[in-house]
């Protein structure tokens, strides 16, 4: 028979590995993905608002891919230049009955990077700081991001970027999705950023063809069907994805069991009111993609 002493070391021993090893709900570290770099702060998927995310400390950097004519991969939203938030190199104004006769992939990458894409204001996000800045290559941005974390004496950051592809779009606004996700895959593979890189996709033709071809890559299947159940959205998959990241309001706290017994990671999008962040944090969401990354990095580290 044990000593009483050694009895009680033994329990208080046990105990502190169970409260180490298992975090509560409101104990769990809640990684910020900042939306197309924190698209209410600064102009969106450009390097200046990249950069900011930097300053702010946010440890994942969200961004949109689409491809040029001539075969470049471009960080873009939209597949072509918005009337809301580009203007053309005299500066002008695009008209909205006219801006889908600026898409990218009729448009070389040399007459691309001629536009605006900070300088008009985002009537969405009146504080927004306006900057002219250009859409950048996803290659240089991940170089000028790298090179400015590094100077900063920043952590290494992590990307969670969308391939924009969509059966509706192949051939008119992008490549066949074969050939868009393999464009992609050639220069973020080249940027050897590892575990670091999270790709992203609505098309489950891509994940599904990414998932096949390029097997060490993470994967994050976004989710916007609110009419499909759970198990009816994973069965248009071939495999189980590392995440599982649907629009926000999706979640219950039975679906967020059901993903989390798949043993996928939670990144709901795209939440930027405290009362959401709050809610997605009692449910135990692993991540939260937001446009406002300065503020929910307060909220989801908050006991309140």
């Amino acid at each position: 028979m044990k000593k009483p002493w050694i009895k009680s070391f033994c329990l208080l021993v046990i105990c502190g590995a169970m409260i180490g090893g298992c975090k509560s709900v409101e104990q769990k570290t809640i990684l910020v993905h900042a939306h197309r770099g924190g698209m209410a702060l600064y102009p969106e998927n450009t390097i200046p608002a990249m950069k900011n995310a930097v300053d702010l400390g946010v440890p994942v950097l969200e961004l949109d891919l689409h491809v040029s004519k001539d075969s470049q991969v471009i960080v873009s939203h939209d597949a072509f230049f918005n009337s809301v938030k580009a203007l053309t190199p005299e500066g002008n104004v695009i008209l909205k009955q006219k801006e889908r006769e600026y898409k990218y992939f009729s448009m070389t990458y040399d007459s691309i990077r001629k536009y605006d894409v900070g300088s008009h204001p985002n009537p969405a996000f009146p504080d927004r700081k306006n900057v002219k800045t250009i859409v950048p290559l996803v290659s240089d941005l991940i170089d000028s991001v790298e090179t400015y974390a590094r100077r900063s004496g920043k952590a290494p950051l992590s990307y969670n970027i969308e391939i924009k592809s969509d059966p509706a779009k192949d051939g008119i606004f992008s490549p066949d999705y074969k050939t868009f996700a393999d464009l992609c895959m050639k220069v973020l593979l080249g940027k050897n950023l590892g575990e670091r890189l999270l790709l992203q996709c609505f098309d489950v033709r891509t994940l599904n063809y990414v998932h096949q071809k390029y097997p060490s890559v993470r994967l994050s299947y976004l989710v916007e069907d609110s009419n499909a159940t759970f198990e009816e959205l994973m069965a248009r998959l071939n495999f189980v994805p590392q995440v599982y990241s649907p629009e926000h309001d999706m979640l219950t706290k039975e679906v967020v069991r059901k993903i989390h017994v798949k043993g996928m990671q939670i990144a709901p999008w795209t939440v930027d009111k405290k009362k959401e962040v709050l809610r997605l944090k009692k449910l135990g969401v692993d991540a939260i993609i937001t446009n406002r990354p300065d503020s929910v990095m307060l909220w989801v580290s908050s006991s309140l």
